[in-house]
Order: structure tokens, then C-alpha cells, then sequence
């Protein structure tokens, strides 16, 4: 298996480039061709007893060497295709031929040639050597041709999720409730605050999911001061965990320093007296004094405090103390069954496959009840019905084989040999990774496609490919997700650790590598000081794949020139990571290399040796803020399919149109110099994703737009054109030639248009040319009319703004007739129109069948909208000159809105007619804000609006309810009501608030108590007893509160300010429960409760005092 995971892919990688190109070259050079031929032939042949092989190296250790000979060879091999491939496409550049025949030129140069030739011969033939020897051994230890092993296509699996995996939901009940029952005991019997607990169970028993279910518990979460979740492994570092720990314990601090005693008192510091939790997950240490070492640091935290420690070995437990290790229980037959059929069944239905269920309660028997296994083996058969399919994983001989050394689950390894070759391939390779790494899904498929891992399809971009390969292996249980990113499980690590072998190791100081030479993946830690600490590197000659690892001591700032001399097929080289400030000019010699990511580094300068790197593919700046410039010979780099960096460091190459095969431009500047000009994208065709295109006032003319071809670009999904705010171009024809010219590919999805000159929009933004737009940005343009976009099919986000010419929104917008206006669009935005005045609509009904949300802001003169869809869910109307609210559509259908807000609108004057006067029984927020002559509310008020929770009321002076009714004007349903200068409505409301039993949140402010006769006191004795926020302010006259406040016992906030003659709080005091208190300019308040106040003691139960923003202590009370 160890061999085999690499060399399925890597035979067919073999074949692809012995292809008719390569040989072809070669075809005039005596002797190489016929040698190449040969090479074929025999990869051929031993192909096909590959899957013999691999069914036979479990248990034969011949079968395993000889694998591991064949892959070495390949390895070899593949190195020197690789070499001279690239050595041919240089020499093509170069326009010189390897033939003999060409005997023109000098002497020297004929001699060069069959040197050459020669050098080649050779080494081919050595190979050939070796390949036979291989091929002869074959029939001594019993292979068989089985040809190649027919693979199903693996059905579409639903997308994955970042929650905890479905698995935990099966049996591990019982489990949770009694470790939450663990966290929440206060450890009074022990002789100290913090408590050890250590779960022990072995690999793939659940351990961690279920102590991140119980992290996870609201009821831990609100027990708990602190959090924290350190992954361990197997390198117990005291030093590196205590600063870990102190990271975690205090993010929003730095802590620079490295020294154990200092970072042990900061930490000690920070968690004294504090209740915290702190997981410890997978610990291997059974060294008591490096246990002593870190736990000094721990035992300050607050009584309660709890320390879990998830381990295999229940050695570990007991050296590190505590209470008796809790051991996880292998899961029931029915529960591993559960879990199973979850990951086998589409939504876990098995309901139609009653012979199916039979074979896999069968096959979960042998699972040992570890939910990872039940996971693997139910992911590997998702949805085949193939009964043979499922017996062959029950009979497999795999079952029978005695545990190795390392405790590979068999069900582990079944996934694994079931897995296409390819994907085994990019399994394989991620045991060069240290255990606790956490995996970038971007960045692992980029290392993929350098390493040549994934097959070119006609359908798919090789990322697209990568991606389809990285999400099979999630839903397959080889990765996790784990927030953002990947994690692998330590079983599935030990797997790839296990099919890997020799070719992939992770470096560790101390440890000798007799077979340093065979290792092909190598990571390495940078962790001592000076060059010397990379002198392992020179006996690692056949490296493709160099990750340098920074950790938190990480000392690197140079790296040695002289490694570079000798990896030769380095093809991957990530040094991302602090420290590194100097790349030495002997990069240049890793003439295979395919990836380099430099990232978060301190280099200042890349070596100018970095353009010779003519095979890379992915380059990676990111993050580098000392760097200032590129060299500008980059663009030599035709290769590259990704260059990362900051825009300010990408715009300053000039001629990046060389770089053909690039994936991604964030942005293009058009600028009037020499190799900025737009014409530099004409090529560029596999750019995706979205490219923003600057300084189009830079374009010279349309043939120049025209040139730059972006209607061929089929990769890209966004296109955002976007003029300079300072250019002084005036409207002209020019302008709109220069746009006609940029007609993007007939698949574009995204567009924006801003800063437009011209005077007319494209004749391609219409269906017949885009009809595959979902969402349109026209911003700041000068165009008097609007384009003609109301018959794109897909159309569902539209933002006008700034169109501020714009008089009219016609039939040339909508394109009113017998097919639906905007059939798609959702989402409607007209901005800052200052000019519009009309919008005419005749069949009303035609328009926006889908929206669901509608903004209208800054149109002064827009007097009327066209009634809207019974879809609306939100309707905004800010600063707008509308005289009525908008009508519905259909007024036999229920209305969907549920959020309209509505401010600074001068001429609105009545809501009795338009929206409010229908029943919007979905509305649950409703906001009135500046507009000064309104005046009049529907007939009944609020209280047909039964679904409305906020209620918002601001400077409207003048509004009043149409007729007064017992019961109240609002709805039973509202939470929270503010009214902020509206004293008449404010004045009829008050009285009505007891007819709101779910009131929670209450705001008045600006209400005069002088202009109602008819009270002498603040209307409020009738308050809910569900309110828990109040807040009065600005109410000049207000003397005193109401006396019943303190019977309001859910009162928990209380805010008071600008009322300057009240006089005392309620003679009968506050609520008990009130927890915070803010007064602010109410002066006689303030002296009132000064120390030895009169109405000190009625604030003494209050946690949280502030006056006049000073805040009161408890302890002063």
C-alpha cells in the first residue's frame, strides 16, 4: 500500500509525459528514441500488476520491497523527464534543435549537442537498467497481471459543514451529560482549586469531539471565566505550551519574550483567581517532571477551575493527577450502526435497501465501536447499491491481518484502498505535516498542482480539479473541517504516516536518516539559530517538497546559500512565517521548482536569480510588508498561474501581460507608460474570479478596449470597470466607444460600472449579450438614461447610485411588455438621484416578481413608486420627496414585509393611505424618523400590525393617531418602543402600554408634561412587568417618577438624562432587580445620591452606577 499510494497516479503522470511531443523531439537523435519507446513499453507492462501488488503487500514483506524499488525508480524517472523536458522548452525559446542533422554552426556547439545527447542516452538507459531488474523480480514473488482495477465514479455528496460531525449526535449522550455534570462541580473536596480530569480512550474512539461538544455547552460556557484549547501531540514542549496557553488565556495581548520564568509568572498572573477550563487535547507525555514544569503556572486559577487532558495512554492520566481518568466506552453495535448509516445513505435512509442494512450491521460488528471507522466505512460506500461492493469491504482479508506497530485501524485502511489513485497520492503526501497542523484548503491544492498530484480535465481548471479532489477526502473523513480551515485526525495521520513510508518524513533534531536520500517530502523545523542548523538539508538530495515550519521560537532570518546548490528537483519550497529576511541568489538554480511561498516574511528584496525559475507556478507575497518591489523581470515567468501579494506590490509591474497562464488579478491600473497600457490583458485568457480594471480615462481609444479582449476572458465571473474620481474628461463619444470595446464573455455574473463619462451606456449590457448577470453595480456615472436591464433573466442585485443626470425611469429601463420587468432581481438600490423625478410604470404588475428588498435613498424629487411586490420583505425610503408610502401590487395577496424605515421625508404628510393601510401582518419593524409634516397614522393605529416587535418614533411633531380606541393602539406583539420627539403621539401611546405584556425595551425622550393639562405626573404607573430597559430623557419638566417603577420587578436598566428638574428617584425605591444605572445632567438626582445623599440608600442594590459619566464603586456604597 505504501508504494501503490503513489505510483497508480504516478504511472499515468509517467505516461503523459513519454507522450507523442516528447518523443517526437527526439526522434532524429540516434538511439534516445527507441529508448524511450522502451521505457513505455515496460512502465506499461508493470502497470498492470500494480493492483496484484498492492493486495498482496499488507502481508508480504517482498511485495512491499519491491514496491518500494519500482516507486524509487519512478521517482527517479519522473526527475528526469522533468530536467530535460524543461531543458527542451528552453532550447525551443532558444530556436536550437538537439539533431545532429542541423550540423550548422561552430565546432564547439556541434560537440555540445552530442554531449548532450550522450548524457542523455546514459542516464535513460540506467533507468532501463533498473526497470528491468524490477520487472524480472515480478515472477520470483508471485505477481499476477490483473490489469488495471475498474473504479466506480463516487457519487455527489452534500456539502459539508463547519458543526461538530454528525457522528457525536450517536451515543455519546450519556458521556456529555456526566463530563458537563464533571466541569460544573466546584472541587471542594480537593486540596486545590484546579482539577485534572483525564479522558482516556483509544484512537478514533471520539475523545475530542466529544470534549469540544461539552467545550461547546452553553452551560459550560456560562460557567467558565476563561476558555482554552491547546492541542498537544506528541512533543510535550513545557515552554512552547506556557506560551501557547498565555496566547490563548490573554489574545488581546503580545508577549514577546521566550523566557519559561517570565511566561510562567505572566501566566500565573493572568489566571490568578480566575474559574477557567483548559483542554489539553491529545497529550502522549509521560514525563512527570515536564507535567510539574507546566502545571506551576496553572494552579493560581479561581476555585472550580478544571484541566481535561485527552489522552490514549492511561499511563498519562495517572502522572498527571487528578481524579480517576473517565475511560470512553466503544459505542453500542446499534449507535456504531447509527453513525454508519448516516455517512452510507442519502439523509441516513437505508429504509429501500433492507439486504444493504444486513451487510452493513454485519460490517459495523467488526468496527470495534470507534465512531471514525464507522464514518470512513460509511463515507466509502455513500450510495452504492452494489451488494458485491459491500460484501467485498465484509470478506476483505484486511479484517485478519495481524495490528502493525503503529495500530492502524483495518477500517482505516480499507477507506484508503478503496480511494481512487490520485487521491492517495494527495493523502499520502500530507504526512509530511506535523500532527497538529492545520490545513489551508487553498494552499494544500496549490502544493497538489505543483507536484503534478492532479489530472488535467477538459471540463475543470486543474484548481477547480484540486478542489473537487480536497472536498472527496473531507466527505471521505481523511480531513475535518475546523473553523476556516482542515485538521486531520491523529488516526488518519498515523495512516498517512504508515502508506507513506521513507518517501515523506517530518525532521526531527537527533533523530539519523540512513535513507535521507530516498525522501522525497521533508519538513523541517526552524527553531535553532545560524546556517548551521540546515546542514541535515545537504543529505536530502531528491527533495521535491522543502516546508520549513516555524513555531514560536522560530530563529530563522537567513538561509544558506549552498542548500539551494543542491536540490535540484526541488519543485515545492513554503518558507512562510516570521523571521526569514534574506533569500540567497542560489534560488535560481531550482530549476524545477513550482511553488514558492514566502509570506509573512521580512524580505525587502527578491533576488534577482528568482526570474530564472521559468517552471513557476505559484508564487506566494502575501503579508510581506517590507517588501517593496518585485523584480521586473518577473514577467519572464510565463508559468505562473498564481501571483499573490498586496495590490500596491502587484500594480508596479509593468508588461504583466506576459504571464498568460496567471489564475488571478485582483487589479489591473491603466496607466499612459510603456507596458500599463489595457492592451496588456489581450492574452491573459485564463484569468477567473473577479479583475478590477482602473484608470479606464487612460484607455486611448476603443480599438485599444477592444484589444484587450475581455469578451474571450470565459474564466472570469466579476468585472468591475471603474474611471478615476479626478479626471477631467467631459462627456463624449469617445468615452462610450472606450466601454463599448470592454464587452465582457457571455458568462459574467458579477459587473460594476463607476465613474462613467460618457454619455451612453453599452449596447451589450441587455440579455442578448449577458444574460447570465446576477448582479449589476452602476455607480457615479453621467448618463442621462438608464440601460436596459430589466429583461436580464438572472438579474437579482441591481445598485444604482450617483446617477445623478438621471431625470426619468422609463420603459428603457424595464422594457415593459408581455414578459416580466426584472424577472429574477431581489435586490433594488436607487442612490443619490437627485435629479429623478418620475418613474413611469403602466402595468405595475409586470414589475419585480421576485424582490424581496427596496432601497430609495437621496431622491429628493421622486414623488411616487410604483406599487411593490407582495415579496417585499424590506422597504428603506431615506431623504426621498415621496407624498405617500408605496401601494402593493396585489392587494389579494399577503403582504411579506417585515422591515420598513422611512426617514426624512418633507413631503409626506399621511400612512393612512399606501402600505400601512393594508394588513402587514408580517411586519416586525417599523421606523418613522424626520419627517416633520406628518401628520395623520392609519385608522386603527399600530394594532393591525400583530407581528410588530420594534417600533421606532423619531421627530415627528406632528403625528397623531387618527381616532382613539380602548384598547390601545398597539399590537399585543411588540418588544420595543422608542419616541423621541413626538410628544402628541407619545401623549395618546403612554396609557396604551399596558397592553403590551412582551414590552421589554422602552425609550421616551423630548415628551413635556406642560403641554397635557390634564396630568401632573409622568403616565407610566401602568408599565408591563415584562420591561427590563427604560430609558427617559430630555423631559424638562418631568419632576419625579412614577411611584410604582419599583413594582416593576423585570426592570434591569434604567437610563436618565437631560431632566434637569427632576427631583428625587421614587419615594419607594428602585426594583431589586435593577442591575445598571445611568443618570446624566439631572443635577438634583446627583446630589441626591452623593454619599450620605437621601437617595444614596436607594441605590445601594445596584451592581453598575455611572453618574455624569463618573462611575460609582460598589465598594463606596
Amino acid at each position: 500500500m505504501a508504494a501503490e499510494a503513489i505510483l497508480g497516479a504516478f504511472m499515468q503522470t509517467l505516461f503523459q509525459k513519454l507522450s507523442e511531443a516528447l518523443l517526437d523531439h527526439f526522434k532524429s537523435c540516434r538511439g534516445i528514441h527507441g529508448k524511450l519507446e522502451s521505457l513505455s513499453q515496460i512502465l506499461s507492462q508493470l502497470q498492470a500488476f500494480l493492483d496484484d501488488a498492492e493486495a498482496k503487500q499488507l502481508a508480504d514483506a517482498s511485495v512491499r520491497g519491491w514496491l518500494a524499488k519500482l516507486k524509487d525508480v519512478a521517482y527517479d524517472l519522473d526527475d528526469l523527464l522533468d530536467r530535460y523536458t524543461a531543458k527542451i522548452m528552453y532550447l525551443k525559446k532558444r530556436k536550437v534543435k538537439l539533431s545532429t542533422k542541423a550540423s550548422v554552426g561552430s565546432p564547439s556547439s556541434f560537440l555540445r549537442r552530442n554531449l548532450y545527447q550522450y548524457r542523455i542516452k546514459r542516464k535513460i538507459s540506467g533507468i532501463l537498467e533498473r526497470l528491468d531488474k524490477i520487472a524480472r523480480e515480478r515472477d520470483t514473488i508471485g505477481l499476477q497481471m490483473l490489469g488495471e482495477m475498474s473504479r466506480r465514479e463516487t457519487p455527489e455528496r452534500p456539502q459539508s459543514s463547519s458543526l461538530v460531525d454528525s457522528s457525536a449526535l450517536f451515543g455519546r449522550e450519556g458521556d456529555r451529560e456526566e463530563m458537563v455534570r464533571l466541569m460544573l462541580s466546584d472541587n471542594r473536596h480537593s486540596s486545590c482549586n484546579v482539577c485534572v480530569i483525564p479522558v482516556v480512550g483509544m484512537g478514533g474512539l471520539g475523545k475530542t469531539t466529544l470534549m469540544q461538544m461539552v467545550y461547546n455547552d452553553e452551560r459550560v460556557k456560562e460557567h467558565f471565566e476563561l476558555r482554552i484549547w491547546i492541542y498537544v501531540s506528541e512533543c510535550f514542549d513545557g515552554r512552547k505550551l506556557t506560551q501557547e496557553t498565555l496566547e490563548a488565556a490573554a489574545y488581546d495581548q503580545s508577549f514577546p519574550s521566550t523566557n519559561m520564568n517570565m511566561l510562567q509568572e505572566t501566566l500565573s498572573r493572568v489566571l490568578r483567581g480566575k474559574r477557567y477550563l483548559l483542554v489539553l487535547d491529545d497529550v502522549w507525555n509521560e514525563d512527570y517532571d515536564k507535567w510539574l514544569s507546566y502545571r506551576a503556572a496553572l494552579i493560581s486559577g479561581g476555585l472550580g477551575s478544571k484541566i481535561v487532558v485527552t489522552t490514549r495512554n492511561e499511563n498519562v492520566g495517572r502522572i498527571m493527577g487528578g481524579l480517576e481518568p473517565y475511560k470512553l466506552q466503544q459505542l453500542s453495535d446499534d449507535d456504531s450502526w447509527s453513525v454508519f448509516k448516516s455517512h452510507a445513505f442519502r439523509d441516513g435512509d437505508c429504509s429501500t435497501y433492507p439486504q444493504l442494512e444486513v451487510i452493513g450491521r454485519q460490517i459495523v460488528k467488526k468496527l470495534k465501536g470507534l465512531p471514525l471507522a464507522s464514518k470512513a466505512l460509511g463515507s466509502l460506500l455513500f450510495c452504492k447499491a452494489d451488494e458485491g461492493e459491500w460484501k467485498g469491504i465484509l470478506r476483505s482479508d484486511i479484517w485478519e491481518l495481524p495490528a502493525d506497530k503503529n495500530n492502524i485501524l483495518p477500517a482505516l485502511r480499507l477507506s484508503y484502498n478503496h480511494l481512487p489513485p490520485h487521491l492517495k497520492q494527495c493523502f499520502a503526501f500530507c504526512s509530511v505535516y506535523p500532527k497538529d497542523y492545520i490545513f489551508s484548503k487553498e494552499k494544500l491544492v496549490k502544493i497538489w498542482l505543483a507536484l503534478g498530484f492532479i489530472r488535467q480535465s477538459r471540463k475543470k481548471i486543474l484548481e477547480d480539479s484540486g478542489n473537487a479532489y480536497f472536498n472527496e477526502l473531507v466527505s471521505r473523513s481523511f480531513f475535518q473541517p475546523y473553523k476556516e480551515n482542515y485538521v486531520m485526525h491523529d488516526a488518519m495521520h498515523d495512516l498517512a504516516i504508515s502508506v507513506s513510508m521513507e518517501h515523506c518524513e517530518r525532521f526531527e533534531d537527533g533523530t539519523r536518516y540512513d535513507n535521507a536520500i530516498k525522501t522525497r517530502h521533508l519538513s523541517f523545523p526552524c527553531t535553532g539559530a545560524g546556517t548551521k542548523h540546515f546542514d541535515p538539508l545537504y543529505g536530502f538530495r531528491k527533495l521535491r517538497t522543502l516546508i520549513l515550519m516555524h513555531g514560536y521560537n522560530s530563529k530563522m532570518s537567513r538561509f544558506p546559500d549552498g542548500v539551494f546548490m543542491k536540490l535540484q528537483f526541488l519543485r515545492v519550497l513554503d518558507m512562510h512565517g516570521r523571521g526569514l529576511k534574506e533569500l540567497p541568489e542560489s534560488i535560481g538554480n531550482l530549476k524545477q521548482l513550482r511553488f514558492l511561498d514566502l509570506s509573512s516574511t521580512e524580505i525587502k528584496t527578491l533576488p534577482a536569480s528568482i526570474v530564472k525559475l521559468y517552471n513557476l507556478q505559484i508564487l506566494k507575497l502575501n503579508n510581506c510588508s517590507s517588501l517593496r518591489e518585485v523584480p521586473h523581470g518577473i514577467t519572464k515567468l510565463t508559468n505562473l498561474r498564481h501571483l499573490e501579494g498586496s495590490t500596491r506590490l502587484l500594480l508596479r509591474i509593468p508588461g504583466i501581460g506576459n504571464l498568460i497562464c496567471l489564475q488571478e488579478l485582483e487589479e489591473f491600473v491603466v496607466l499612459k507608460r510603456p507596458r500599463h497600457n489595457i492592451t496588456e490583458l489581450r492574452n491573459m485568457d485564463q484569468l477567473q474570479g473577479k479583475l478590477t480594471i482602473r484608470g479606464l480615462n487612460n484607455v486611448a481609444d476603443e480599438q485599444d478596449a477592444i484589444c484587450a479582449k475581455l469578451k474571450t476572458k470565459e474564466h472570469l465571473r466579476a468585472l468591475h470597470f471603474i474611471w478615476d474620481e479626478d479626471c477631467k474628461l467631459t462627456p463624449s463619444d469617445q468615452q462610450d466607444e472606450v466601454l463599448e470595446g470592454l464587452q465582457p464573455h457571455i458568462d459574467l455574473k458579477e459587473l460594476m460600472i463607476k465613474g462613467f463619462p460618457g454619455v451612453r451606456f453599452p449596447s451589450w449590457l441587455a440579455s442578448s449579450f449577458l444574460p447570465n448577470l446576477q448582479t449589476t453595480h452602476i455607480c457615479n456615472c453621467r448618463c442621462t438614461v438608464l440601460p436596459p436591464l430589466g429583461q436580464l433573466p438572472f438579474l437579482k442585485n441591481l445598485n444604482i447610485a450617483g446617477a445623478t443626470e438621471v431625470t426619468q425611469i422609463g420603459h428603457e429601463f424595464t422594457g415593459l411588455g408581455q414578459i416580466k420587468c426584472f424577472p429574477a432581481l431581489e435586490e433594488l438600490l436607487l442612490e443619490d438621484m437627485p435629479k429623478l423625478g418620475e418613474w413611469i410604470f403602466d402595468d405595475a404588475d409586470q414589475l419585480f416578481p421576485q424582490l424581496t428588498e427596496l432601497g430609495l435613498i437621496s431622491c429628493p424629487k421622486l414623488k411616487k413608486l410604483p406599487p411593490v411586490p407582495p415579496t417585499l420583505t424590506t422597504l428603506r425610503i431615506d431623504e426621498a420627496g415621496l407624498e405617500s408610502l408605496p401601494d402593493l401590487q396585489k392587494e389579494a395577496c399577503p403582504s411579506s414585509l417585515t422591515f420598513l424605515y422611512i426617514n426624512g421625508c418633507p413631503n409626506l404628510t399621511s400612512l393612512r393611505v399606501g402600505l400601512l393601510s393594508h394588513n402587514l401582518t408580517a411586519l416586525k419593524s417599523l421606523t418613522v424618523a424626520h419627517c416633520e409634516e406628518l401628520v395623520s397614522l392609519p385608522e386603527e393605529c399600530f394594532r393591525p400590525l400583530t407581528s410588530l416587535q420594534f417600533l421606532h418614533i423619531y421627530e415627528c411633531p406632528c403625528l397623531v393617531p387618527w381616532t382613539a380606541l380602548e384598547r390601545g393602539l398597539l399590537p399585543a406583539s411588540v418588544e420595543e418602543i422608542r419616541l423621541v420627539s413626538c410628544s402628541l403621539l407619545a401623549h395618546v401611546l403612554l396609557d396604551g402600554l399596558q397592553y403590551c405584556p412582551l414590552l421589554k425595551h422602552f425609550q421616551i425622550s423630548d415628551y413635556q408634561i406642560a403641554d397635557y393639562p390634564d396630568i401632573s405626573n409622568f403616565p407610566l404607573e401602568l408599565l408591563p412587568h415584562t420591561l427590563q430597559f427604560l430609558d427617559i430623557s430630555r423631559c424638562d419638566d418631568l419632576q419625579c417618577l412614577p411611584p410604582g417603577l419599583h413594582e416593576v420587578s423585570s426592570l434591569e436598566t434604567l437610563h436618565i438624562s437631560n431632566c434637569r428638574e427632576l427631583e428625587s428617584l421614587p419615594e419607594e425605591g428602585l426594583p431589586r432587580g435593577l442591575k445598571e444605572l445611568y443618570i446624566n445632567q439631572c443635577p438634583k438626582i446627583k446630589q441626591r445620591c452623593q454619599e450620605g445623599g437621601q437617595d444614596r440608600v436607594k441605590i445601594a442594590h445596584i451592581r453598575d452606577i455611572e453618574i455624569d459619566g463618573d462611575v460609582i464603586v460598589l465598594e463606596q456604597i
